[in-house]
């Protein structure tokens, strides 16, 4: 058993698996992103591969994938609301919208969301620059649990 942490409704796996619901074998095809950011691709890539495999599926891009998954981030803001005594920003807001969209192999649209989500980040101000890249991973978390609790809806 899983708890969400969209809702916190239990997900009963074992359940899911004696109906045949988690038959469907899942690949990332893209996560787009237009943002300057080096590392938001990556973060982001892992942590919708996460929710994936979390929900249960299978994660694999080959001849026998069911399903693609599509995450394009429409807007990344990530703003600097706190800072140190060496004047370092070490405190983030961060906020994104993005669209989660899931197709079947003739390209039909199974599912289409659009995701908001908001977090702040505190870090230790010694950092620069890693310490916006914590942020935007921060925010990944938080989508990652989100689409967890979309693909756990997703018959």
């Amino acid at each position: 058993m899983f708890v969400s942490s969209c809702g916190y409704r239990a997900t009963d796996f074992t359940e899911k698996k004696a109906e045949g619901k988690l038959q469907d074998i899942f690949c990332v095809r893209s996560v787009d992103i237009n943002t300057p950011e080096a590392t938001a691709v990556d973060i982001f890539y892992r942590y919708v591969s996460q929710a994936v495999l979390s929900a249960g599926y299978r994660l694999e891009c080959s001849k026998w994938t069911d399903r693609y998954v599509y995450l394009t981030v429409k807007r990344l803001d990530v703003k600097p609301i706190g800072y140190s005594i060496s004047q370092r920003a070490y405190i983030y807001k961060v906020s994104g919208i993005m669209e989660l969209t899931v197709e079947d192999k003739e390209k039909n649209v199974i599912l289409s969301r659009e995701i908001w989500e908001t977090v702040q980040y505190i870090g230790s101000g010694l950092s620069a620059d890693i310490e916006r890249r914590y942020a935007i991973e921060e925010l990944a978390r938080l989508v990652e649990a989100r689409i967890f609790s979309i693909l756990t809806e997703l018959e």
